[in-house]
Order: structure tokens, then sequence, then C-alpha cells
């Protein structure tokens, strides 16, 4: 178990990449034409699968690294790049591209088939980044309490998302796309620190020399 302000640290990391103030715009988009009541139950069941995602990234993230013989720092210099791209995105405000591809956000719009699982819950709330940040956070420490940490951490951004998703309209209205800009940029400078901060550690146990 680490610090208590270590954990104040990781969730601003996870927060960071999950961004919900870049998911309102998008959710408006995937969402318009339906009723208040559909919007709520999509939110409700995208957010429930994120967790479900987020909860195995948690607890399965370093089986599943071991069973494809891929060593945490290796991971490490791995996310640390993924996340530096999704940074400068987001620095650049391009969260739906670094995100959801056009193709996926125009095909959902046609079918509402698993609309809740892909692309709302995959990649837009629990994408490739957020995965790898959650399992090298996880990776930290492998006693029960940190993982228990840990999986609170999750569920309590996956249901700030929740609530975000649910007020996703009236948010949007209220803050424009420049109040999210100004959000999104702010929450990559912060993700671009930690993508560092990964790639430098990971490089460090790969390359003792380095160091």
């Amino acid at each position: 178990m680490l610090e208590y302000e270590e954990y104040i640290k990781i969730f601003f990391g996870v927060f960071a990449i999950m961004g919900p103030f870049s998911a309102l715009p998008i959710f408006v988009n995937l969402t318009a034409g339906k009723s208040k009541r559909e919007k709520q139950t999509l939110a409700k069941n995208a957010s429930f699968a994120g967790l479900i995602v987020a909860l195995s990234s948690v607890w399965l993230g370093t089986s599943i690294l071991g069973f494809f013989n891929i060593s945490i720092d290796a991971f490490r210099v791995a996310g640390g790049i993924l996340l530096l791209s999704l940074a400068i995105n987001m620095i650049n405000a391009k969260i739906p591209g670094a995100k959801v591809r056009p193709e996926e956000l125009e095909e959902s719009k046609v079918s509402n088939k698993d609309l809740a699982i892909i692309p709302l819950a995959i990649p837009l709330i629990m994408g490739p980044g957020a995965i790898s940040t959650v399992i090298v956070f996880s990776n930290v420490s492998t006693s029960f309490s940190h993982l228990a940490i840990m999986s609170l951490i999750v569920a309590i951004l996956i249901l700030n998302i929740f609530l975000f998703l649910r007020a996703a309209a009236y948010l949007s209205d209220k803050l424009g796309l420049t109040g999210i800009n100004v959000i999104s940029r702010i929450m990559g400078i912060i993700l671009a620190s930690i993508a560092v901060e990964f790639m430098s550690s990971g490089l460090i146990k790969l390359f003792p020399g380095w160091a």
C-alpha cells in the first residue's frame, strides 16, 4: 500500500486520461434525437460497462501482461508513448479524434446496436490510454489493499463520468466548445507529465546504465 499522497496523484492522473469533459460533445453527438430516458439509460449502461473494463484492468492487467510475457517496464514505455500522443491531441483540442474515429461516430449514428459498449464504454470512457494507465498504477503494488484502493478510485471516477453524461447536454451548453477545450488542454499538460514519467521509469529499468 502506498502513501495517501500517492493515491491522490494516481486519482488525478487517471482522471486526466478518462477526460469526462471531452466525452460531453461526443455523447451529445451520438445521442442526438434520442429521448431523455434513452440518454440516461445509455449513460448508465456505458458507465457500467466502463466500470467492468476498469476493474478488469486493476485485477487482471498484470496477469494479462504475464500471459503475453510482457514486462511491466516495457508496458510503461509503450503506455507512456500512447499517453503522450493522446496528451498532444488534448493540448491541441483534438479529443474526439484521439478517442473515437470518425467512422465509429458515423456508424453509431446509424445503428444503436451495442452503442453503450462501443464506442461509449470503449473507447470513450475506457480507451487504450485509460486501460494502460490503470494497469501501470495498479502494478505499483501487488497487495490486496492497494488493488482495493485502485478499485475504489476507478469506481469514483466512473461514477463521476456517469453524472457528467447524464448532464451532458446542459454542461455542454454551459461550458461551450471554448470552455471544454481549455479544460482539455490543462488535462493534456498533466497527462503529458505522467507520460514522460512512465517512459523514464520504464527506460531506466530496461536500460539501467541510462540512470
